[in-house]
């Protein structure tokens, strides 16, 4: 259930607003760091973007929310002290329940996982398949297929999202800080390219229509089918020069993989409501106002500025960039942290939050709930270096054996840590789950 997007020892967390740059710097102020790092920031924090301003990124808040929710309700309606772990969904109208849906497909989009890295590879071939997912309900599948050079493994995987936000991400960092950044790994990093390569080699050195190629197809449920699907569609229509129109470049490959998708501007709009129920106490507030913020900002830039992500890469380097300057300052970033556990965030202009009720690291803490709800042993809460470091949180948070082992008692220990705060706001707090071991 739990995903994560890596490069080196740096990450993004899906739905969970954070991202981790595993440096011992001050991150606060992004014109004071070393290009190296910045190129590091970047490829995370487009991640952030892919996250909040596509189809893909929101489905899957979307799904991982109604997840978490179906399990804490459950929990509290159940009303028996000790719940088994992993919760398994079991919807009462399962025909009618499009958020279980999305649950069995969220695999198959995603496809497979990237923390099994291959540096080379050779012998690329990958095939498009039918999958029953369901009785008499076919999605198509990509199987990627090569092998690993250094081990001769011969590797089979699913083609989906996980490899197309990977590989984006790595063509931004790698446009403007090639030759600064190590290498990155063939898998996953470089799996659209060597797609490219197959369907379309006349713009396989045009990345910055690959980047271009890469968000659209995050604009649907599929990313990995309708990365290939706009590969054919631009070679049949003789599409291949990047400095085309762009805003005509979206309309058409947009308007190629829509399909059945339901449209952006209503999709953002359910998944804000579907985080801020996670926060109904007044002293949430201003995380509420934060996600509002965020998501009325970005709404904007999708769709008046389709090809805004582009306009980041193609404008000059980041530092000189004044277009990334703007959009920074207008969305911020998530919670960063730092190879200390160090926490920064830069907020959206013109929103000043009182510093005692906003805590993003909310979010970080519903991600070790979700943990709780998934595992079958026992897992140590992340937050423990952050709440030791006090820097944006309460400074008389104490870290203790139940941190490690029983996150869930915090609840009851009084100044609330984040994971305290969510497990006593969700009415959980006279509940705790069995471990086998």
């Amino acid at each position: 259930m739990e995903q994560q997007l890596d490069f080196g020892n740096c990450y993004y967390r899906p739905s969970f607003f954070k991202m981790k740059i595993d440096l011992p710097i001050d991150l606060s102020n992004l014109n004071e760091i070393e290009d190296g790092a910045f190129g590091l920031y970047l490829h995370e924090y487009i991640h952030f973007i892919q996250d909040i301003s596509t189809i893909y990124g929101l489905m899957n808040i979307s799904t991982i929310n109604y997840y978490i929710q179906y399990c804490a309700n459950k929990i509290f309606v159940d009303n028996v002290p000790n719940f088994n772990v992993p919760i398994e969904v079991v919807p009462k109208i399962e025909k009618e329940n499009f958020g279980h849906l999305n649950l069995k497909l969220r695999p198959i989009y995603i496809g497979s996982p990237i923390k099994q890295k291959s540096k080379s590879i050779s012998h690329f071939s990958f095939d498009i398949t039918n999958y029953e997912f369901e009785k008499d309900k076919i999605v198509n599948v990509i199987k990627i297929k090569f092998k690993d050079v250094e081990t001769d493994e011969i590797r089979v995987l699913d083609f989906g999202g996980n490899h197309v936000t990977e590989g984006m991400a790595y063509l931004c960092e790698q446009y403007h800080h090639k030759g600064i950044l190590p290498d990155g790994e063939a898998y996953p990093y470089k799996i659209i390219e060597e797609i490219v390569k197959l369907e379309y080699p006349e713009i396989f050195d045009d990345k910055y229509f690959l980047i271009m190629i890469c968000d659209m197809s995050l604009m649907s449920y599929h990313p990995g089918l309708s990365f290939i699907r706009l590969l054919r569609f631009f070679k049949e229509n003789n599409v291949h020069d990047s400095e085309q129109d762009v805003a005509d470049i979206y309309k058409l490959g947009l308007e190629e993989i829509k399909g059945n998708h339901v449209d952006f501007t209503f999709l953002i709009e359910v998944v804000r409501k579907e985080i801020k129920k996670n926060f109904n106490a007044d002293c949430y507030k201003p995380i509420r106002d934060w996600i509002d913020t965020v998501f009325d900002r970005i709404k904007m830039f999708r769709t008046e500025v389709p090809g805004f992500i582009g306009d980041i890469i193609h404008f000059g380097k980041p530092k000189q960039n004044e277009f990334f300057a703007f959009f920074l300052n207008m969305i911020g970033s998530p919670l960063v942290l730092n190879s200390d556990d160090d926490a920064s965030i830069l907020l959206p202009s013109d929103f000043n939050p009182p510093k005692e009720n906003f805590s993003p690291a909310i979010f970080w803490a519903i991600n070790q709930v979700l943990r709780v709800f998934t595992r079958t042993d026992h897992s140590a809460c992340e937050l423990q270096q952050f709440c030791k470091n006090s820097k944006i949180d309460n400074v008389n948070i104490k870290v203790d054996e139940n941190c490690q082992t029983s996150p869930w008692v915090k609840a009851k220990i009084d100044p609330l840590c984040p994971f305290g705060q969510i497990w006593r706001h969700w009415a959980l707090s006279d509940f705790s789950p069995i471990y086998d071991k």
